[in-house]
């Protein structure tokens, strides 16, 4: 970023992973400044609401366009990192991501843009159930990256924004979180999370973590919170513990419930009472499961498509100005999460899951 940003950050944050905690020199940290070499990084994982499958509408793309087209708004600091890559249904039901077209454009940093045009040399990273980040079909739908990158640059107009996205359509939380089926979260580490990272380590750059946005349920809408709460707590300490940010604040997507949601009291036609419980119990500061450090991103206001399960492309934009007023706001009080390097250094070494880590339990 071209200017030193100024702020005030009222305590000493410290690392709260099993992992970190031993290794206080490492990890805390007590400065009033971000230095001119950190860059806010944000990170979006989950199914296809967090892919963002919203059907393209022309009065969103227009009101964005004129943002995201003119030299004078956007200047062009927001990246986000793109791997062609499409998903692959599971003879067991389950959703893989894999790797998708050579004849796309190569692996690396692209910029922010409220749709896919990734071999122009820009894209959101928008696929939806088989097809891929490059395809016809994709293209036509949105996610909440471009609302949400406009409203972060026009709050720091001065700053990078280097996003990090996975999203894999009909997804079930295992794939992320257990350690029978890693599948998507081994792909998401290995061919985008780290390699963008160490992109940005390679220039000299110092990621601070503005934020996980995780948006999934549906995928598991059948199951009891008995069954997806440690799943759901395991993936929050396994992206504190792996991602070499043990601070980070996880948004959680709620889930709407049926007549919940203000324009369309059918949705969700998946809601699973057991997901919202388990979402719910980590957020509540009475429960003992109650994690810091996460919070839930109402979805009540978002309008929904007519298939009462995917966000409309006004309703996904709403998430995208939520999520970006809690990030902005935590931007102003200096507390997007630093990054612990020896955490990092420590996961990157090795190859897909590490289920002999004591400092982490499936």
């Amino acid at each position: 970023m071209k200017n030193i940003v100024k702020m005030a950050v009222g305590i000493i944050a410290l690392c709260f992973s099993p992992f970190c905690m031993a290794q206080q020199s490492d990890c805390a940290v007590n400065s009033v400044l971000f230095q001119e070499n950190e860059v806010p990084v944000f990170i979006t994982i989950g199914q296809s609401n967090a892919d963002g499958s919203a059907f393209a509408d022309a009065g969103e793309d227009r009101r964005l366009a004129a943002w995201y087209d003119n030299p004078d708004t956007n200047p062009g600091l927001m990246k986000i990192w793109y791997r062609s890559c499409h998903i692959v249904n599971q003879t067991d039901g389950a959703r893989w991501v894999f790797d998708g077209t050579t004849e796309d454009v190569a692996p690396g940093w692209l910029d922010l843009y409220y749709k896919n045009d990734n071999l122009n040399g820009k894209t959101m990273m928008n696929m939806i159930h088989g097809y891929g980040t490059w395809s016809a079909g994709a293209a036509g739908r949105r996610g909440m990256e471009g609302e949400f990158g406009m409203h972060f640059q026009q709050a720091f107009p001065d700053m990078e924004l280097y996003i990090i996205k996975l999203g894999c359509s009909g997804s079930r939380i295992e794939t992320w979180a257990s350690s029978s089926d890693s599948h998507n979260w081994d792909y998401f580490y290995e061919n985008l999370y780290k390699p963008a990272i160490n992109d940005l380590l390679d220039r000299g750059k110092k990621p601070r973590l503005a934020g996980i946005w995780w948006m999934q349920g549906e995928g598991n809408g059948i199951d009891s919170k008995e069954h997806y709460l440690p799943l759901l707590k395991s993936l929050i300490e396994k992206c504190r513990t792996r991602l070499g940010f043990p601070d980070a604040h996880v948004y959680i997507g709620h889930i709407v419930k049926p007549g919940e949601s203000v324009s369309n009291p059918k949705a969700s036609v998946q809601y699973g009472q057991g997901v919202r419980d388990a979402q719910d119990a980590v957020v509540n500061p009475k429960d003992e499961n109650f994690i810091p450090n996460v919070s839930v991103i109402d979805a009540r206001e978002s309008s929904f498509d007519k298939d009462n399960l995917h966000w409309g492309h006004v309703g996904i934009n709403n998430i995208g100005r939520k999520i970006a007023t809690e990030v902005i706001s935590a931007g102003h009080r200096g507390d997007w999460a630093t990054f612990c390097p020896s955490a990092f250094k420590r996961f990157a070494a090795r190859q897909h899951t590490c289920t002999d880590d004591p400092g982490f339990a499936f």
